[in-house]
């Protein structure tokens, strides 16, 4: 119960909604005792079951009987009736009011933990190491915020709410089942350990049942998110049975999951009911005994207490539901507690130096990476870029290019050696600040689904239109806007759909020249372009990196060949470094690359 209780937590915001809830449930709970209650004097006064009530004592009972009898049942039957009816109604409109307020203030509740945990889960997840990201699949995180924060919202509204308000409503059944004989009452109370031993041990297996049905639903979301994602393959290789056939396994895996958990969680109530409908059996049997034999009840006290405590089994019967969505909601907290749980990356808080740009060089000193303890990744990287230079990254496919370029990113930090930045350490200064003065072009560009002017400010806070246009002309944008129905304000579709490869890539640029970047990474920037979006997007690659210290990776050569210094990386080291020429002249790997792209056999 430990998910359960902090999960709870989550309430103590809003605690004084919370109390409200509790106090409009307590004075419905009330109210639907008393209207029960008013059985007997109805019956007396309609059919003259016995006199007065039987009760001993003072205090509220005796003040409640005296009432009664003095402006009621003391009255000619017409009148008492016509007094009862109006009191019926005036319980039953105020009942109405409280359970409206009750209703009210428990889903307001319930959404504002619901909307705290999600805004909670969402920030850890910005705040996890980019690391992260490449362990765990969209489809389980999708299913974290939308399927198991939902169970967690049922626990609280189907769970403690629902345990709040049948509590109080069976206890104030309770007590008029009390009031109308003690001696049934505490023969019916052997129901309730019954009941609460089979709701124990219920829950247990529920809650292992309930784990394993979402994990189940995390693989659905995940191939769903997988499968819309690559689309075009699918299509493009007519895969679509295939694909049907993998969906249709995770939804038959989810489904007997789904039912292993409803077997068992269905049994709660009925199993419930039938033991309510043993004791009630022989209450009836009692009843019938202190009715005739010992002549210790009436008949409408008998009467008024069946009915309280056939009444007494719905909340029981509420309570066992209950239970089930409070074991969803624990199995959903736990899996919701496990990403909450997990450490930020110290890095993505801020403190730390200011950084303020680069002054002298950046130099990546004797850096050592791995993503997995087995398989280095980089191995003693060391090199450096001068302030304003334009240093290019070349080797083979893995040989850690992307690695460097994620590392002076922040993205990752090195297991051994360091990025110094003008002498210091890149850990010693602040991401935020240090973020704020780069930007990086990807090979595979990203775009929100909003307009293109969005896009292109997306990075850069109160851009206005001048400067956005005039970011997305340096960017070799504007030639294409005037065929756009909207120009710059298109809305161009979940990940930029309607436009092509080399658009997508140019208003990936101007989003950079807007931020006026003082580290500028491109990370094959151009790999997937056609020969003219080639040479509209190195065109707006010159602009862009114009005095600017400038990382650049590519698979073609010719987008490198006006770098300052080329670095040529194998196998996670550095084997050769120098300009274009240079590298011709000494570098095996770098003439072999050369020749592969552009055929060109060097005589020497």
């Amino acid at each position: 119960m430990k998910e359960y209780l902090r999960l709870l937590s989550y309430l103590k915001p809003h605690l004084f909604e919370f109390f409200l809830a509790f106090v409009f449930m307590l004075m419905f709970s009330a109210l639907e005792g008393l209207s029960m209650g008013m059985l007997s004097p109805i019956l007396k006064v309609l059919f003259g079951l016995s006199e007065g009530f039987r009760v001993s004592g003072g205090g509220l009972l005796s003040a409640a009987k005296g009432f009664l009898n003095r402006y009621i049942l003391d009255l000619p039957p017409l009148e008492a009736t016509r007094r009862l009816a109006f009191l019926m109604v005036l319980i039953y409109f105020f009942k109405s009011i409280f359970a409206y307020l009750q209703r009210v203030f428990s889903v307001m509740v319930q959404e504002k933990v619901t909307r705290s945990v999600r805004n909670d889960l969402f920030s850890r997840i910005l705040g996890l190491p980019y690391g992260f990201f490449s362990k765990i699949n969209s489809g389980e995180i999708i299913s974290k915020f939308i399927n198991d924060v939902n169970l967690v919202r049922e626990a609280i509204t189907n769970g403690l709410s629902t345990l709040i308000r049948e509590s109080m409503r069976g206890t104030a059944f309770l007590i008029v089942a009390f009031i109308a004989s003690w001696k049934l009452t505490l023969i019916s109370l052997i129901l309730v350990p019954l009941s609460a031993a089979l709701i124990v041990v219920i829950g247990r297996k529920l809650r292992k049942r309930s784990q394993r049905a979402q994990e189940k639903m995390g693989a659905l979301g995940h191939h769903l998110s997988e499968t819309l994602g690559g689309i075009k393959v699918v299509k493009g290789f007519g895969t679509e049975e295939k694909e049907f056939d993998r969906f249709r396994k995770r939804t038959q895996d989810y489904y007997w999951a789904r039912m292993r958990f409803e077997y068992l969680g269905a049994m709660g109530s009925p199993l419930t009911e039938f033991l309510s409908v043993l004791v009630a059996a022989f209450i009836l049997l009692y009843g019938a005994r202190l009715i005739f034999v010992e002549r210790s009840l009436s008949p409408d006290g008998f009467l008024v207490f069946l009915a309280a405590a056939l009444s007494l089994m719905q909340p029981l019967k509420k309570l066992s539901q209950a239970n089930v969505h409070i074991q969803h909601g624990i199995a959903a907290s736990r899996r919701i507690f496990e990403i909450l749980d997990l450490a930020s990356d110290r890095r993505e808080r801020a403190g730390g130096r200011p950084f303020r740009g680069v002054e002298r060089e950046i130099e990546f000193r004797d850096v050592h990476f791995r993503y997995r303890k087995d398989l280095p990744t980089l191995n003693g990287v060391s090199f450096k870029i001068k302030k304003g230079q334009k240093v290019a990254l070349v080797g083979p496919s893995g040989s850690g290019k992307t690695t460097i370029a994620d590392i002076l990113a922040g993205f990752y930090e090195p297991e051994k050696g360091a990025v110094l930045i003008d002498g210091i350490d890149l850990r010693e200064y602040d991401i935020r600040s240090y973020r704020a003065r780069i930007a990086i072009v990807p090979q595979e560009t990203f775009l929100f689904s909003g307009s293109i002017f969005d896009n292109i400010a997306y990075a850069t806070k109160g851009a206005d239109t001048e400067a956005v246009m005039r970011a997305a002309e340096l960017a070799q944008v504007k030639p294409f806007l005037s065929r756009l129905p909207d120009g710059i304000n298109t809305v161009i579709g979940e990940r930029g759909s309607t436009l092509s490869g080399g658009e997508k890539q140019r208003i990936a640029l101007a989003r950079a020249v807007l931020r006026n970047p003082d580290i500028l990474i491109l990370d094959e920037a151009t790999a997937s372009l056609d020969a003219e979006s080639e040479r509209l997007v190195n065109s707006a690659l010159e602009t862009l990196m114009k005095d600017r210290t400038t990382l650049i990776i590519a698979h073609r050569l010719s987008t490198v060949l006006k770098a300052d210094r080329i670095v040529v990386v194998e196998e996670g080291r550095v084997v050769d470094q120098g300009t274009h020429e240079e590298l011709l002249e000494r570098c095996d790997l770098y003439r072999n690359l050369y020749e592969l792209q552009f055929q060109v056999k060097e005589t020497k």
